[in-house]
């Protein structure tokens, strides 16, 4: 081959040297653009993922916020449908005692025409005898007792039908302390032969009330005999009888010795049929009939016990019909 060919092929080659020089070099421009675009396409993406980071951020506080305010309405909600739920169930327990008590009821004026007719029988043959006897017969104080007492127990079947159903109350002026003295009178025996002493503590110059006195006698006469059943070897009887005169009040205090009350039945010895008394010897009955009659007195009855300690019952009577309170208790 030629010179001149060699030359040919020589030149021919740097023209291609040249070329792919010119384009290496577009190429190499090319990919530093695209790498600045990639690069400006970055920071975009960052800028944006910043921002969604945020709005997440954002998003997530307002949902723990949304949570937290919903706990809330939860909590709020199951305290309002706890206490209704509890409201039902005291509705569902006063049907029950409405129940109970109707219950009562029949059977008591099925037995009142069994109970009056011996009672009726006994009295009349008291009147008898006292007619018959001489007034300084030394029997004759005896027989009134006993007249007395017949007559207490058909006030006692008056006032258990009273329980269920309300009657006509007959109120009169009373001392309160003479009523005590009266009741006592007749459930003196009783008590002597329980070997229970009675201490009285009564304020001098006493208010009167105004109160059935047949109510009365009966709330002193089961409250003396709850106290003498919670005292089955002998106790203390205490009797305390004051007045409050800010409150226009007359205050009375029953205490005895004996067993007590068990905290957990303390609650419940009001309620109608309960009775911390063994099988057939207590109805359930004295203490909500007590409650009963201080209410209607526009009164208030409260009991305070301690196990084998003792037990005071706290009442409340207004010397001015309207009036009720309980600083007996707070003093």
């Amino acid at each position: 081959m030629s010179a001149h060919a060699w030359q040919q092929r020589f030149e021919a080659a740097q023209e291609t040297i040249r070329t792919l020089q010119d384009e290496m070099g577009e190429t190499r421009r090319r990919l530093l653009a695209l790498t600045m675009e990639l690069e400006e396409q970055v920071k975009e993406l960052t800028a944006e993922l910043r921002v969604a980071h945020e709005e997440l951020e954002r998003t997530n506080s307002e949902f723990l916020q949304l949570t937290l305010e919903l706990d809330d309405r939860v909590a709020v909600r199951t305290a309002e449908l706890q206490a209704k739920d509890e409201e039902i169930r005291a509705m569902s327990q006063q049907l029950w005692q409405a129940a109970k008590l109707a219950t009562m009821g029949e059977l008591v004026a099925s037995i009142a025409h069994e109970l009056n007719n011996p009672l009726a029988t006994v009295s009349l043959r008291v009147e008898v005898l006292l007619a018959q006897m001489a007034p300084d017969a030394p029997q004759r104080r005896a027989l009134e007792v006993v007249e007395q007492e017949v007559e207490r127990m058909g006030q006692l079947v008056a006032h258990l039908l009273q329980f269920t159903r309300r009657g006509q109350q007959q109120i009169s002026t009373l001392d309160v302390r003479e009523e005590i003295e009266h009741t006592l009178e007749l459930i003196h025996y009783h008590l002597r032969n329980r070997h229970i002493a009675v201490v009285c503590q009564f304020a001098p110059d006493m208010p009167m009330v105004q109160a059935d006195r047949q109510q009365l006698r009966q709330l002193f006469l089961n409250l003396f005999s709850n106290a003498s059943d919670a005292m089955p070897q002998g106790g203390t009887l205490t009797l305390q009888v004051r007045t409050n005169p800010p409150s226009q009040q007359i205050e009375i205090a029953i205490s005895d010795t004996g067993m007590g009350i068990a905290a957990e039945d303390l609650p419940r010895v009001i309620e109608p049929f309960f009775t911390t008394k063994p099988e057939g010897r207590g109805t359930g009955l004295g203490l909500p009939i007590c409650r009963r009659i201080v209410q209607e007195h526009q009164g208030n009855l409260n009991i305070v016990s301690t196990v084998q300690q003792g037990t005071t019952v706290f009442i409340t009577l207004p010397t001015q019909h309207g009036q009720n309170g309980a600083s007996f208790i707070e003093a």
